[in-house]
């Protein structure tokens, strides 16, 4: 009788529970920005609600996810840049614009040092613009080209940027090394400067 009368009250209280969760309305919720005044302006808060917006509307578009990320990395975000990202890659894997979202991938991830795995998406990007045939055009892929060398050279040296300014700086040299011979019009020409040549460009940082 004790059991019995045990197993009635356990399913008593939770009748009471259910019903209380049915018949209670529902929590209100409160959105605010996340981004401060002192982080960015109105119209640059507007600028990332509208990229994120479009995000939402085609979560498939490539340039939308690198818009996002950009932007988010621009005011400081750079956590939030690098997750928008790897999330929108894989969103976008199956359009001609995916190499865009592993492009921007990439360079959420060089903007915080982490230049291994910044590596790893610049050649997801490379095969990605190369499988996509005109959805990528040629010059942007000479460009992410010329930013893969520079990663890699500098993921080569084994130089780890984390280490301060003196690390940043080696890790560029390292890079630039990568780029001293380019080709143009069929002949060699010696990039004999960091600032000069085609080759800086977007392999100019991290």
């Amino acid at each position: 009788m004790r059991l019995r009368g045990l197993f009635n009250f356990v399913d008593l209280a939770i009748a009471l529970v259910v019903l209380v969760a049915v018949v209670l309305p529902a929590r209100e919720m409160y959105a605010r920005a996340a981004i401060k005044p002192s982080q960015a302006g109105p119209a640059e808060q507007f600028a990332i609600a509208l990229a994120e917006a479009r995000t939402i509307a085609h979560p498939d578009d490539g340039a939308a996810v690198d818009d996002l990320s950009r932007r988010l990395g621009a005011v400081g975000f750079k956590d939030w840049a690098i997750e928008t990202a790897v999330h929108g890659s894989e969103r976008a894997k199956a359009s001609p614009s995916a190499w865009r979202a592993l492009l921007a991938t990439s360079v959420a991830y060089v903007d915080r040092l982490d230049v291994v795995p910044a590596l790893d998406f610049a050649n997801r990007a490379l095969s990605a613009c190369e499988a996509t045939g005109a959805a990528c055009p040629s010059w942007e892929q000479v460009r992410m080209k010329l930013y893969q060398q520079h990663l890699d050279a500098g993921v080569r040296s084994g130089v780890d940027p984390h280490k301060g300014p003196a690390a940043i700086q080696a890790f560029r040299r390292a890079g630039e090394s990568a780029l001293r011979q380019i080709h143009l019009g069929g002949r060699d020409v010696t990039n004999t400067g960091a600032g000069s040549g085609s080759g800086q460009g977007s392999a100019g940082k991290p």
